[in-house]
C-alpha cells in the first residue's frame, strides 16, 4: 500500500526548459511569426487542421512552450487549483497543444468548465489486489486521476502481472488528450490500452438525442529504438473541444459531423451546442464502439451513465479504464518485433504514415524551437484568466 500511496503523490516531472530559437529556424507546423502580439508570442493566420478537418484558417499566436506551461499553470490556480494539480493539467493540456490535438489549450477558452467542484479531493485507491484497483478521483481534475491510474497500472503490471486493471471515476474533468497516458505506460516498456466516457455530447444515430461521449481509446506500444507507438482516436465525428474551437473561432465545422436540434446535418457549432448532437465516426460501427466504451470505462468503473443517472454532465463523474500489459512475460524481444511490423508496414507503400507519427513529428519540431502556434482567442483566455481570474 505505501507503493500505491508513493504513485497517488506523483506528478508529471518538472518542466522542460525549451530553448527559443531564431524564428528563421522556424519550418513546416512551427510557422513564421509576424507582428507582434503580447510578451514572447506573436501572431499570424495559419491553416490550423487538426482543429477543424477543413482547410480554415485562423489567426494564432505564437507563444513559447514554456510561457505557455507557466500561463496555463497560473491561470489554473487562479480559478482555484493548487499548484501541483494546475502544473500536472499544464503540462498534459501543452504537450497536446505541442503535437496539434484538439484536447490541448482549448479547454482553457471556458476556464469555469475547468474550474474545481467545491468539494474537490485527492485521489484515493479503492477495490485493490494485487493486479487491479478502482482509483476514486474525489472530484479531482481528470487528468489527475488518469496519471494516477495509469501509473499504477504499469506498476502492478511490472510487480504482479503480466496484466493489470485500474479504473477511475469521480472526476470533475476530462482526462484531456489518452495518448499522453498511454505513451507515458509504453515509455516505462508497458504495453497500454486506455479508453473514457464522459457526458452526453454523441447521438447513437441521426436524429436521436445525445447519449455518448466522445468516448475516446487510445492503445500506446513500446517499440525498440523509436517513440512508442500510439493511437489515439474518438468514437465521435469531431472531438467536443474541436466543435468548441470552432465556435470560438466563428469557423463551419466539416461537413456530417455533427446535428442542429432539428436532427439535421450542420455546419454550425453553435447550433450543435443549442440543442444538438456530434456524430459518430463510422455511423452504427463507431456507435457500436462507443457503446462499448460507455460500458467498460463508464459502468465498469463506476462513473456516471445514462440509465443510472439523469443527466452525465451534471453527475460530472468522468470514468476511465487503463490496462496495462507487460510484453516480456508473453514473449520475447517484442519491442524489436514492433519496430520490424511497423517498418514493413511503412515499406508498404508511397507515403505511408502511421498512426501517431505525424504528431510526434509536429511535437519535436515545435518542441526543438520551443515555440508553438496556439489560436489567438484561446491565448487570450488564458492570459485573461492568469490574470483576472474567471470573467463574469
Amino acid at each position: 500500500m505505501n507503493a500505491t500511496k508513493n504513485l497517488l503523490r506523483s506528478r508529471v516531472g518538472k518542466y522542460s526548459r525549451a530553448l527559443v530559437r531564431p524564428v528563421a529556424k522556424l519550418t513546416g507546423n512551427a510557422f513564421p511569426l509576424r507582428a507582434d502580439f503580447r510578451g514572447t508570442s506573436q501572431s499570424t493566420v495559419v491553416p490550423h487542421h487538426r482543429f477543424f478537418g477543413t482547410d480554415a484558417h485562423v489567426n494564432v499566436v505564437h507563444v513559447s512552450v514554456q510561457e505557455a506551461r507557466e500561463t496555463t499553470a497560473k491561470a489554473l490556480q487562479m480559478i482555484g487549483w493548487d499548484h501541483e494539480d494546475a502544473a500536472l493539467q499544464a503540462e498534459i493540456m501543452t504537450a497536446a497543444e505541442l503535437c496539434g490535438n484538439n484536447q490541448g489549450l482549448v479547454k482553457m477558452y471556458q476556464p469555469a468548465l475547468m474550474a474545481p467542484s467545491p468539494n474537490a479531493g485527492k485521489p484515493t485507491v479503492e477495490r485493490e489486489t494485487p493486479t487491479s484497483a478502482v482509483v476514486n478521483a474525489n472530484q479531482s481534475p481528470g487528468m489527475l486521476a488518469a496519471v494516477n491510474a495509469a501509473d499504477l497500472a504499469v506498476h502492478k503490471a511490472t510487480t504482479n502481472g503480466p496484466i493489470a486493471i485500474v479504473t477511475s471515476y469521480n472526476t470533475s474533468t476530462s482526462s484531456g488528450q489518452l495518448a499522453f497516458y498511454v505513451e507515458r505506460m509504453a515509455r516505462k516498456g508497458i504495453i497500454g490500452i486506455a479508453m473514457a466516457n464522459s457526458p452526453e455530447f454523441v447521438a447513437a444515430a441521426q436524429g436521436g438525442k445525445p447519449v455518448f461521449g466522445t468516448n475516446p481509446i487510445a492503445v500506446g506500444i513500446p517499440q525498440k529504438d523509436a517513440v512508442p507507438f500510439t493511437f489515439d482516436m474518438a468514437t465521435s465525428a469531431i472531438a467536443l473541444f474541436g466543435l468548441l474551437t470552432s465556435k470560438a473561432q466563428n469557423t463551419p465545422l466539416p461537413s456530417n459531423v455533427a446535428y442542429g436540434k432539428d436532427g439535421g446535418w450542420t455546419t454550425d457549432a453553435a447550433e450543435v451546442l443549442d440543442g444538438g448532437a456530434i456524430a459518430t465516426f463510422g455511423g452504427h460501427k463507431g456507435a457500436g464502439l462507443a457503446l462499448c466504451i460507455e460500458l467498460l470505462a463508464g459502468a465498469l468503473s463506476g462513473s456516471a451513465v445514462l440509465g443510472l443517472v439523469e443527466s452525465k454532465k451534471s453527475a460530472k463523474s468522468w470514468g476511465h479504464l487503463f490496462i496495462a500489459i507487460d510484453p516480456n512475460a508473453l514473449t520475447d524481444d517484442f519491442e524489436s518485433k514492433t519496430a520490424s511490423v511497423i517498418a514493413a508496414v511503412k515499406a508498404s507503400g508511397d507515403n505511408i504514415r502511421i498512426p501517431g507519427e505525424r504528431s510526434a513529428n509536429m511535437s519535436e519540431e515545435r518542441k526543438a524551437v520551443g515555440i508553438m502556434p496556439v489560436p489567438q482567442k484561446i491565448w487570450e483566455s488564458i492570459v485573461l484568466t492568469a490574470e483576472h481570474g474567471i470573467q463574469n
